[in-house]
């Protein structure tokens, strides 16, 4: 290819607006990134495992937008996900339990629990304190009371015939010798020592058969209480049906939700000690408060309610942590242990997210490799487990539950660079396995109708959002060429809107009236831009105008040319001019083996070189 000479229309790339920011509908458009489309409609439409996404590109190109943006448009055509749950386990509290009930419907049952137990605190101390039920307990009692003096009497009888009589004590029954008709007291009995031989052959006599009056004076109170017990365990749960009878029907319907009902019922007649003592506290608020909280054992910790959901959630965590990813558990102190229960648990994103999307930035999430490992057993073991950081490596006391775990399912977008998605992929496995998926925005595209007509949209909607001032035509124009500026070429646009926003920013400050930002403040706003960034770049011109840098650019010499180094210093590149000389000069006869002599060439290469040095001669 010939070498041309560029000229000034060479140059000119002849793109201009006629209209303003404000003579347009704002809009969200991402140009010349067909590539990032077809990413997303195939991890979206793919619900296997292991089709999550991974969103590549540089910042301020607008990979979190474009994320959130196609994620919400998404979710409107999805189910709204269950609410989550979690209740007392009964058989073991240190494992509660989950509960996935329809949306909104945990909400309810939450509220139609909290206002049982409310009607509970009334109406089972009315039951007890009711005038049919103290009858019943009379009538139990008159009825054991009336048998256990029938076997009194008895005992009595037999007694006397062995020349015993019977005493009641503080300590309970004793037998001690009779006289006549006359019970002779202790002091007697010790100071008479053939009436106390006496008594000893008598009371051995008739200890096997005291032994079985006492036996069944004993079972009679046992079956007093369990009767008593059994009468306080039929009004209870008379009391509990009828509360539970005006909401449970609702919810018989769902899986799990019934025998957790069932065992909530048995629970409350199992504590309606806790009902009556809470009767009998009224008015000492420090008991009522510390009765509170074994209340607890029976409500419903939502953690998740989605009533409020129209279609999939999608949720951005912003700054995830164990706590903020994976669920957090609220410890309290009590008598020097740290102690939780079911109402102490929070959800975490992944919670949230379930039955949706979870968006994260990949930097975040791998500044802790402990939370990316954990991450991917989510992933990869389909189970969202609350774990007890940060105390399960504490030396602290403390009650450690163990959570039943929520089964996981969403899709997950990691947004970051190419540079870690490379690192991942490579070194990695799991992310491989995890992350099929990549969406790639490409920063430079091709100037076409779809991107010049989308410029103007994409400003507008930044404007609103900001609420910076309008462009008028000329700004537009610039900032488009500063956009081409900036992608090496006239025929194409570097679509990393951040740049180009931050010029319209700082070209705001020079607007003095009430008026459009014109394109002279976007041109004062990329010069001021350079000049902050280009001390280098002005260091080295200095040079060259002084003679420090000798650089010739007339005529012709040999072995010289001049080239262009370009530095890039991050924010800013420029061009450095540079001197290349060739030297040459008459070397030693032959064909020198420069690997041999250094000794890092084979056998073969060296075979090589002779055969070649001896065809030469």
């Amino acid at each position: 290819m010939a070498i041309k000479k560029l000229s000034k229309g060479d140059l000119l790339y002849g793109y201009t607006y006629s209209y303003s920011t404000k003579d347009v509908e704002p809009g969200k458009y991402f140009p010349g990134q067909e590539r990032v489309r077809s990413a997303f409609d195939l991890a979206l439409r793919t619900e296997l495992e292991g089709y999550n996404l991974y969103v590549s590109g540089p910042e301020g190109i607008g990979r979190t937008i474009y994320t959130l943006t196609t994620l919400k448009d998404a979710s409107k055509n999805k189910r709204v996900p269950e609410d989550i749950c979690y209740v007392n386990n009964f058989d073991n509290p240190l494992k509660p339990k989950p509960l996935l009930l329809p949306a909104g419907l945990g909400k309810a049952f939450a509220q139609d629990i909290e206002r049982a137990i409310e009607a509970l605190k009334e109406e089972i101390p009315k039951a007890f304190e009711s005038k049919e039920y103290e009858e019943e307990v009379s009538r139990i009692t008159k009825r054991v009371e009336s048998k256990k003096e029938e076997i009194i009497q008895r005992l009595a009888e037999e007694a006397q015939n062995h020349s015993l009589g019977v005493v009641f004590t503080p300590a309970g029954i004793r037998l001690l010798p009779l006289v006549g008709r006359r019970v002779i007291t202790e002091e007697e009995l010790y100071a008479n020592p053939r009436l106390q031989e006496s008594y000893e052959k008598n009371l051995s006599e008739f200890e096997e058969e005291f032994r079985d009056f006492m036996r069944s004076l004993r079972e009679l109170d046992h079956s007093l209480s369990d009767e008593i017990l059994e009468l306080r365990n039929k009004v209870a749960s008379y009391v509990v049906d009828k509360v539970f009878s005006r909401f449970e029907s609702k919810y018989t319907p769902y899986d799990g939700l019934s025998e957790h009902i069932k065992s909530l019922k048995l629970e409350l007649v199992k504590n309606t000690d806790l009902f009556l003592s809470w009767h009998t506290s009224k008015g000492n608020i420090a008991i009522q408060k510390m009765l509170e909280k074994s209340f607890n054992a029976f409500r419903v910790n939502v953690i998740v309610d989605n009533s409020d959901l129209e279609g999939a959630p999608v949720v951005f965590c912003e700054v995830p942590t164990f706590q903020n990813l994976f669920g957090r558990v609220f410890y309290t102190a009590e008598m020097g242990v740290l102690y939780a229960d079911h109402m102490s648990l929070s959800a975490g994103c992944l919670h949230r997210a379930r039955g949706g999307y979870l968006v994260l930035r990949v930097s975040d999430l791998l500044k802790n490799p402990f939370l990316w490992d954990a991450f991917k057993k989510v992933l990869m073991h389909k189970k969202i487990y609350m774990p007890l950081h940060p105390f399960e490596d504490s030396l602290l006391p403390f009650v450690g539950i163990s959570p039943e775990p929520v089964p996981a399912d969403f899709k997950v977008v990691l947004i970051g660079d190419p540079y870690l998605y490379y690192l991942l992929y490579n070194y990695d496995p799991e992310f491989r396995r995890l992350f099929k998926v990549k969406a790639d925005f490409d920063p430079i595209v091709d100037i076409g109708d779809e991107l010049i007509e989308a410029f103007p949209k994409i400003l507008r909607k930044i404007v609103e959002e900001e609420g910076i001032r309008h462009l008028s035509p000329d700004a537009l124009s610039e900032l488009f060429k500063y956009g081409v500026e900036l992608s090496g070429s006239r025929k194409k646009f570097n679509v990393v809107f951040g740049y180009l926003v931050d010029v319209v920013r700082e070209a705001q400050s020079f607007v003095e009236d009430d008026g459009f930002i014109k394109g002279e403040h976007i041109r004062k706003a990329i010069n001021e831009k350079v000049l902050r960034s280009n001390l280098i770049e002005e260091k080295v011109r200095k040079a060259i105008e002084e003679g420090k840098v000798i650089l010739r650019i007339e005529g012709e010499e040999v072995g010289q040319i001049n080239g262009l180094s370009v530095i890039d210093l991050g924010d800013y590149s420029f061009g450095k001019p540079t001197r290349i000389t060739a030297s040459i000069y008459v070397g030693d006869k032959g064909i020198i083996n420069i690997e041999r002599e250094v000794e890092l060439s084979g056998p073969i290469h060296s075979k090589g070189v002779l055969i070649l040095s001896g065809y030469i001669g």
